[in-house]
């Protein structure tokens, strides 16, 4: 099979592989506006069910008076993914990756109580159905945009007798045209209510012997008196369609399909808005900005003309058109990615000729890059409500706005932490397949606290993981990445696990999911990848002592800032030597290879040189991912005493001699079958052999499930795969382990495996934990990160993004024959 990824885009791919499946996601990504309230939608939890919250005036202020969830409200539901208020109905959408459903609601005073569900007839699994909607009096229009294989549809209710009824179904018929899209389908895209659609040519294989790109026919969706639009911003390569239907004595027939002079990505159809007899439909591709593309009805000719489109007057305003609301003379347009992904809003005023006259800018100083600010957006009377869905590591926020003489008075609003509750006390050993929350087989868990109870804020996600053991005390204390800081957690009694405090990331960095942490003499030397100016940060864990029961915020003891951001770091406690690999900005790089620095002196942290494998790397310049390095005592006689780093290069396993910082050499280089992205492995005790993860390999589809290499490294000079373990489960693996004869991998999606190896190149899994308690096993970006088995006890503390802090234990009865329930690390 040919690997599509080349270069760069494995990177780009990477950064989406690791961002997880939060527990908690989604505030804001939908709003709306009521008569004096006023909705936001938080659909996207996963530990949880959806909710929609909702605020009320009160005075200058504004208050949260409701919560609401389904009545059958489940975790992951999905609930609040397209809002419509009209009155005192409410209509609110869950929808899933299997189903979608419309829940009502009807005003009684204060108080919003469900009265029913409203699906579609002839829905079939995967529809979506919900993720859009639009009323008008008696009207309402819901999308299904996954319906038909991704084609997508459109359901139109009408109120009869106070109920609704289901009268059409649209899917529309493209129009034969030719532009810059691409190839043209011509292929008829319409059918009556409940029947299924018939594709034609829409359904065969294009000359590159792939199907064509679903069209998502459904995306967003208005409807309008006696109009109904449909946005479809996938078809034909992304240039967009929208479709408009008209409601006669035959029902509802389309009239015509806009969009046929779109370019590729254009993404015509993304938003829909209507003001008088002018329709305004957002295209937020176009020449990379944005833009809202104007119609205007001539109903003597009974058709709609382009106008002058509307642009944003800022060269920065990317995504202009995401959200498109009218208001009087107003049309207020969002650019959720203007200014490095801040967000802003413009107004633009009609002069009352059909000129806009007036442009003013509505942004706001309280959120910062990437927030997202206005990705969704409500505008009533006096009030605009934008959703910053991207804030708080993508748990969201929302930002209520109201005009004063003065300008805009704002106010910010937000859920409260969701999250599993915390296990102590020894109360969920694995038991019958399951451990509290968890299902397990052969391992007991022992503890777990949500990621809120170790210093982590509203959607912060945990990371890389290491232990100390006070060499004094004896307490066991494990070191947590978050994503803004490393949090301090003492497992001295590993039932009842004790957050002492956290380590924030470095002053002036970003916040990032990638943290890695490692031990020498009692300190610890954290990096952080794509966080700017962060450096390396060394700290006493000493000080930990200090801790009286009170969590402690600290600061690091030194910064040592020769590079910047950097994905990982090595240490080989032999040598005193720290070894940063993928350096990715500022300082010293080393091409993303080995930055090699002398700790010997913890507090007094010395560059001492490069090393890079330039064979090796997706930009051939030696990125190393992850690696190893020990003082080596394994088979190769030539190399026995030898500093020797073993790295996991993207493309290849790398094998080198650093033991003269000044003269490093590459001694032994190989890659191995469908390889995606070398990520990270380890060596058993006798170094005869070397596990290694690839990170991308199930995603791409390149194997059946989660695969692990074991290279026989007894020729440094020529390692070789000696053997393949292919799990029944399709995760994605991530950071491994060895101690003795037993293996601990963390995996995406299906938490801790753990693993006999008494026969090295025959693996043989005998437990498992796992972290993700919400939806199937899979290649979702949930789970655990990392794992470090290395205390005395035995125990095994791990991180699971989106959940939190695991300690756990492999039973007794489930250890190899030989295996101690004690742990070392060399």
């Amino acid at each position: 099979m040919k690997n599509p990824l080349r270069g760069l885009s494995v990177l780009i791919l990477l950064v989406l592989f690791a961002t997880p499946a939060h527990a908690q996601v989604g505030f804001g990504r939908v709003v709306a506006i009521g008569d004096d309230q006023v909705f936001v939608g938080e659909a996207g939890n996963q530990a949880s069910s959806g909710y929609v919250y909702v605020y009320r005036r009160d005075g200058s202020d504004w208050t949260e008076v409701a919560a609401l969830a389904a009545s059958d409200a489940t975790d992951g539901d999905g609930f609040g993914s397209a809002i419509s208020v009209d009155g005192e109905q409410l209509l609110v959408s869950a929808v899933t990756d299997e189903n979608g459903a419309v829940y009502m609601f009807h005003r009684d005073g204060r108080s919003w109580n469900e009265i029913g569900t409203l699906m579609t007839s002839g829905g079939l699994d995967s529809d979506r159905f919900g993720a859009s909607m639009s009323r008008d009096g008696t009207w309402l229009l819901v999308g299904a945009p996954a319906a038909a294989d991704g084609w997508g549809a459109a359901v139109v209710f009408e109120m009869q007798d106070y109920q609704w009824v289901q009268v059409a179904r649209l899917a529309g018929m493209r129009p034969e045209v030719e532009h810059g899209a691409g190839e043209e389908r011509g292929a008829p895209h319409g059918e009556a209510d409940d029947e299924p659609v018939d594709r034609g040519e829409d359904g065969e294989d294009n000359d590159e012997g792939e199907p064509p790109a679903p069209e998502r026919f459904g995306s967003a969706v208005l409807i309008s008196g006696e109009w109904a639009v449909v946005g479809a911003p996938n078809a034909n390569k992304r240039a967009g369609l929208a479709y408009v239907f008209r409601n006669g004595d035959d029902g509802w027939e389309q009239m015509t399909t806009l969009g046929d002079f779109s370019e590729e990505n254009d993404r015509f159809g993304s938003s829909l808005a209507i003001k008088g007899s002018e329709l305004l439909v957002g295209a937020v591709g176009v020449g990379q900005l944005g833009s809202v593309r104007r119609f205007q009805y001539d109903a003597e000719n009974a058709e709609f003309r382009r106008a002058a489109s509307m642009f944003p007057f800022e060269g920065t305003a990317f995504g202009f058109g995401a959200a498109i609301a009218v208001q009087d003379d107003d049309v207020y347009v969002a650019a959720p990615r203007a200014n490095n992904g801040s967000g802003v809003i413009f107004r633009y005023t009609d002069d009352g000729a059909g000129n806009w006259s007036e442009v003013s800018k509505i942004g706001t100083g309280a959120f910062g890059p990437r927030s997202r600010f206005a990705a969704s957006m409500a505008v009533a009377g006096d009030v605009i409500v934008a959703g910053v869905p991207n804030v708080d590591f993508g748990a969201g926020q929302a930002m209520i706005l109201t005009r004063t003489y003065g300008g805009w008075d704002r106010t910010t609003v937000l859920s409260e932490i969701k999250a599993l509750e915390r296990i102590t006390g020894g109360a969920a050993l694995c038991d019958s397949g399951q451990a509290g929350h968890f299902e397990c087989a052969g391992v007991d868990l022992l503890a777990f606290l949500p990621t809120h109870e170790i210093g982590g804020g509203r959607g912060v996600v945990t990371n890389d993981i290491w232990g100390w053991t006070d060499p004094d005390t004896g307490r066991d204390i494990a070191i947590v990445g978050l994503s803004n800081a490393a949090s301090f957690v003492d497992v001295t009694d590993p039932y009842n696990p004790v957050y002492v405090g956290k380590l924030p990331r470095t002053d002036g960095s970003g916040t990032s999911v990638w943290r890695d942490i490692k031990v020498y003499a009692d300190h610890a030397f954290i990096v952080s990848d794509g966080a700017g100016e962060h450096g390396m940060q060394v700290f006493d864990l000493k000080r930990l002592r200090e801790f009286d029961g009170d969590p402690i915020t600290f600061t690091e003891d030194v910064l040592y800032t020769d590079m910047s951001s950097a994905h990982n770091i090595v240490i080989n406690e032999e040598t005193a030597f720290a070894f940063i690999v993928g350096a990715s900005g500022g300082g010293e790089t080393c091409g993303g290879g080995l930055h090699m620095v002398n700790i010997e002196d913890p507090k007094q942290p010395v560059f001492a040189g490069c090393f890079q494998d330039i064979s090796t790397g997706q930009r051939g310049t030696g990125y190393s991912h992850d690696a190893q390095c020990v003082t080596y005592h394994g088979p190769d006689e030539r190399y026995v005493g030898r500093e020797i780093c073993f790295g996991s290069n993207e493309t290849a396993l790398s094998i080198a001699d650093v033991s003269d910082k000044r003269d490093p050499q590459a001694i032994g280089m190989s890659s191995y079958p469908n390889v995606s992205y070398s990520h990270q492995g380890w060596l058993t005790d006798d170094h005869r052999y070397f596990y290694m993860n690839d990170e991308g390999d199930e995603m791409m589809g390149l194997v059946e499930g989660t695969r692990t290499i074991v290279w026989d490294v007894q020729d440094l000079e020529d390692p070789i795969v000696a053997s393949e373990y292919v799990s029944d489960n399709p995760a994605v693996d991530h950071n491994l382990y060895v101690v003795g004869n037993v293996m601990y991998q963390s995996n995406y999606d299906s938490g801790l495996r753990v693993f006999d190896i008494s026969e090295p190149e025959a693996i043989k899994e005998i437990g498992y934990i796992d972290t993700v308690p919400f939806g199937e096993d899979g290649q979702g970006m949930g789970g655990s990160w990392s794992n470090y088995p290395y205390f005395g006890s035995g125990i095994v503390v791990m991180t699971s993004m989106s959940e939190g802090f695991f300690v756990a234990k492999l039973r007794d009865d489930a250890l190899p024959a030989g295996a101690s329930s004690g742990s070392k690390r060399e």
